[in-house]
């Protein structure tokens, strides 16, 4: 009996080591078609002309994180089910943080396909013919894509943090993963509201892409129950 609840237990290991490799890939993926549109100099006028413009990048952009999103909320139970013996409390924080992070790029994801339902309606009209108030609501629209960015990749970054506190219960937690989140982690929470596109931002995210492929690696291969 206990080779069975054994084997059981490294199954549940192994599939979601390749749940969450697959769920890396979709980070990677989102982070690659990502569209950040930022008014800097132009007009309000040539601000909606190249959204107009990149609305197809946009769209792509949109349902790329929903997906990401959904992989995430996919992802919890299988978390939950490897860890919680082992880290108790730990295991549902880090599982609340998933949600937290599957909530906001879920919120970003929607409200930036609602930008694109919109901004075909606008073109529709044409810009000249539309209500000003109505092109205000585009950019509220777009600054509230931002926002729920904000919070879901901070919520990925707090959960880098709590993951690299595994090591202090499972001794199999691969140290190089354990530095790496521990490293990227903050910085990535911290570049996130002040300067979203800094290449330290980018680095971090990439380097918790990284730490999780790792644990990933040990799940499937060895397992981390003793």
């Amino acid at each position: 009996m206990p080779q069975k609840k054994e084997r059981r237990t490294r199954r549940i290991e192994v599939i979601t080591g390749l749940i969450v490799i697959v769920l890396a890939f979709s980070y990677i993926t989102s982070l690659l078609l990502d569209f950040k549109f930022v008014s800097l100099e132009g007009s309000q006028q040539d601000d909606l002309a190249y959204l107009s413009e990149q609305m197809q990048s946009q769209m792509i952009s949109s349902c790329s994180w929903l997906v990401t999103s959904l992989m995430t909320l996919i992802t919890i139970p299988f978390y939950i089910a490897v860890f919680r013996r082992r880290m108790k409390l730990l295991s549902y924080i880090n599982g609340l943080l998933m949600l937290g992070a599957s909530a906001g790029f879920m919120l970003m994801a929607t409200t930036g396909l609602d930008l694109y339902h919109d901004t075909v309606r606008i073109l529709g009209q044409g810009f000249e013919q539309a209500n000003e108030k109505f092109k205000l609501t585009l950019f509220d629209q777009f600054e509230q894509e931002q926002f729920y960015r904000h919070i879901g990749s901070s919520c990925v970054g707090l959960l880098a943090v709590g993951l690299s506190l595994s090591r202090i219960r499972i001794a199999r937690f691969p140290l190089t993963s354990v530095v790496l989140l521990l490293l990227s982690g903050p910085p990535l929470i911290f570049f996130n509201w002040v300067d979203p596109d800094h290449l330290a931002r980018t680095v971090a995210m990439a380097g918790i892409i990284i730490g999780m492929a790792i644990l990933c690696v040990r799940l499937i291969n060895k397992g981390l129950s003793e």
